[in-house]
């Protein structure tokens, strides 16, 4: 069967979109972990998240066609000079064909020659050798989740206020300062969960929180994201729902101390791997906007 790339065009998003829901659902099966239905909110989200990807990164943006459907996806942007991989799914059924590398090749043309990247991996052992393989450093990461317990909950920091549109330049210098990229138009992705943000003498900071999960935290110095991290976590409290923390390495030790302090279950996750820098110390990442 020949195998061709091209890039992404508008009537492959719904075939690009069930190649990512059956590339996952495989990956969960694979590693014991429960498959999430598909919920019509959850659909929605990795809709907008394709044509999102189609409107702004068309040059990160790949399929590989077999000439009767797509058998798999790659989505990169590029921000400021910063390049990150949101998404490479390959159809199970066609794994070990060196679709996901021809992919990754593709989606590495996007990129600045030798210049800062970023990946956050699921534990897919062919993924893992894969980023590994492409000159990508590799940090180890867990996930903190669970139910927070009355008697653990964090309190909200008086230094968080929530955010609201008019924050949009201060997220921006935020941003750039610590990731050394804005995120652009990707806030406008994470734009419809609750936004909170500390601008205050002591530094400055935001976070994003869509029901239990923390999206992203990003601030100039780990007090701040911790005032950040805790907020979020009360408000996850007070809604009694699960509380869900990724992308945490060894260099967010503030953030373990939170979730472990909230009774949150640590567990090892899928590594992130970076390119040009290390992970920034007060900053979580967000798996599709890096």
């Amino acid at each position: 069967m020949e195998v061709t790339l091209r890039p992404l065009r508008a009537e492959d998003v719904d075939a690009a979109y069930d190649v990512q829901v059956a590339a996952f659902a495989a990956h969960d099966r694979r590693m014991g972990d429960v498959v999430e239905p598909d919920t019509p909110e959850r659909t929605a989200r990795r809709h907008r998240r394709l044509h999102h990807f189609l409107a702004h990164d068309p040059d990160g943006s790949w399929v590989a066609d077999t000439g009767d459907g797509i058998a798999g996806v790659a989505l990169a942007s590029m921000r400021d000079g910063l390049w990150g991989l949101s998404l490479l799914v390959v159809d199970p059924a066609l794994h070990g064909r060196g679709i996901g590398r021809r992919l990754l090749d593709a989606a590495l043309s996007y990129a600045d020659p030798g210049g800062r990247g970023v990946i956050m991996a699921t534990r897919d052992r062919g993924a893992i050798h894969l980023y590994a393989g492409a000159g990508f450093e590799l940090h180890p990461q867990i996930r903190a989740s669970g139910v927070i317990r009355a008697p653990r909950r964090p309190a909200a920091s008086p230094r968080v206020r929530p955010g609201t549109p008019a924050d949009r330049d201060l997220v921006e210098r935020v941003d750039r300062e610590v990731r050394g990229a804005s995120r652009g138009p990707d806030h406008e992705m994470l734009a419809w969960s609750d936004h909170f943000v500390v601008d205050d003498d002591a530094g400055r900071g935001y976070a994003y929180l869509h029901g239990g999960e923390v999206q992203t935290i990003a601030a100039t110095d780990d007090a701040t994201a911790a005032a950040l991290l805790e907020t979020a976590l009360a408000q996850v409290a007070g809604a009694g729902v699960e509380a869900v923390v990724e992308h945490l390495n060894a260099r967010q030790q503030w953030a373990v101390r939170i979730a472990d302090e909230a009774g949150l279950t640590l567990a090892p996750s899928g590594p992130g791997f970076w390119r040009g820098f290390g992970p920034p110390a007060a900053y979580l990442p967000s798996g599709p906007y890096l």
